[in-house]
């Protein structure tokens, strides 16, 4: 055989194993069920290919049933002769007939994946009492059969699905389905739709949400697929799906928080620094801090400065992001302090600076979005009383500066 035919043969068998339109379908039940979970309530629960391709079960008992089309062409599901489209039809009225889901307390959906239209789907998605369905149903009707009843060209594809819906025993189950019923569309890519309903309807920082949706949707997918291996019905609770949210939100968090870096402060080094007799120490001198309380501060001012340069220059966290830091402790002190000036009047000068001091330090505060260790904060608000930004005694300059001259006058 010549080369031309082995690539010939090569090119045809390969194209009859690729069924990309499968494979579509299947990505967008997995994706429709993400996009069902994020409306859900505690007790429902979603499932593919149980009820229909997507449904939801409703705390209430109702259930919402969607068949999804995929379209990568440009063939229309929903035109007034597409099989796609009785074909839905006719399962949903198989699957009332044999109670397996309540024409009353089911709420039909058919969600096409591109922007389409059809006189007929619209007409019957319109229809919200069951007198507008009648007069649908009758409608459609008209489309294959003449006044007298006879069929107008019916296509072997679909022929079966027409006759049994316009069966005039059918006819009221047909309407209660229409009057149920809904069509969706859309215009845009499906998986920037789904993206976007994530931002807005998850409550987690913006700079997480990529990452916990890549996820979150690979979770669901792995999800299902064991389930089928499983041999179990691939239905999702809302609750798992939740905490799996939040499992997964909390997980990245803690990756985005600055881990120390640096070794702790050796005993020499931490002696250094008492007997230097920095700014920050004589600020707790003033407030009657006692000798545990300042070995501490130290640990927490050396390990703070420490780290802190090793994250700058690791691009952890930028001058800007650091000058933003600084101005919102600033701000913190200055708004506790006009507090404890109200509302504690009766403590003495150094009581009141105390209290500061605990107050400030007794939290954890965060630069944007990334978490920090306990020490920095409190190593933060050291650094800024060691350059006299902020103090804890109410006359804090005052006293130091008195203290600098009675230094200079004894040398």
């Amino acid at each position: 055989m010549s080369k031309a035919k082995n690539d010939a043969v090569k090119k045809t068998n390969l194209s009859k194993t690729h069924v990309p339109d499968k494979v579509y379908a299947y990505s967008l039940q997995v994706r429709h069920a993400l996009y069902e979970l994020l409306s859900c309530s505690d007790n429902d629960i979603v499932s593919i290919e149980v009820f229909d391709d997507v449904a939801t079960q409703k705390d209430d008992g109702s259930i919402e049933a969607t068949q999804i089309k995929s379209v990568l062409s440009n063939k229309n599901p929903i035109s007034n002769r597409a099989v796609d489209l009785w074909k839905t039809f006719y399962n949903w009225l198989l699957a009332v007939k044999a109670s397996e889901l309540s024409s009353s307390s089911t709420n039909f959906k058919l969600f096409v994946a591109a922007e389409r239209h059809g006189e007929i789907a619209n007409s019957f998605s319109n229809a919200k009492t069951l007198e507008e369905a009648k007069k649908a149903w009758k409608e459609a009707k008209n489309e294959f059969y003449d006044k007298k009843g006879k069929e107008k060209n019916l296509s072997d594809e679909y022929a079966l699905y027409i006759r049994d819906f316009f069966n005039h025993n059918n006819m009221l189950p047909a309407c209660m389905i229409i009057q149920n019923f809904s069509l969706a569309t859309i215009k845009d890519n499906y998986t920037t739709i789904l993206y976007n309903t994530f931002c807005q309807k998850v409550l987690i920082p913006e700079d997480l949400l990529e990452n916990v949706f890549i996820y979150i949707l690979g979770w669901l997918d792995k999800k299902t697929a064991e389930l089928v291996e499983s041999s179990k019905v691939m239905s999702i609770t809302y609750k798992d799906f939740k905490f799996q949210l939040i499992a997964i939100t909390s997980e990245f968090n803690q990756k985005l928080s600055l881990k120390e870096l640096a070794p702790r402060p050796t005993e020499e080094e931490i002696k250094s620094e008492y007997d230097a007799v920095r700014r920050y120490i004589r600020q707790l001198d003033i407030v009657d801090c006692n000798y545990t309380d300042k070995i501490e501060a130290i640990s927490d001012y050396l390990r703070a400065s420490t780290n802190r340069t090793l994250w700058a220059s690791r691009g952890d966290i930028s001058e800007s992001n650091l000058k933003n830091y600084k101005d919102e402790l600033i701000t913190k002190w200055n708004n506790k302090k006009n507090i404890i000036k109200l509302t504690e009047k009766n403590l003495s000068p150094e009581e009141q600076g105390k209290l500061l001091y605990f107050r400030c330090k007794e939290n954890s505060i965060s630069i944007g979005h990334l978490c920090v260790p306990s020490f920095f904060t409190s190593g933060c608000y050291h650094a800024l009383s060691d350059d006299m930004k902020i103090g804890w005694h109410p006359k804090y300059e005052k006293l130091l500066n008195e203290g600098c001259e009675n230094n200079e006058r004894s040398k």
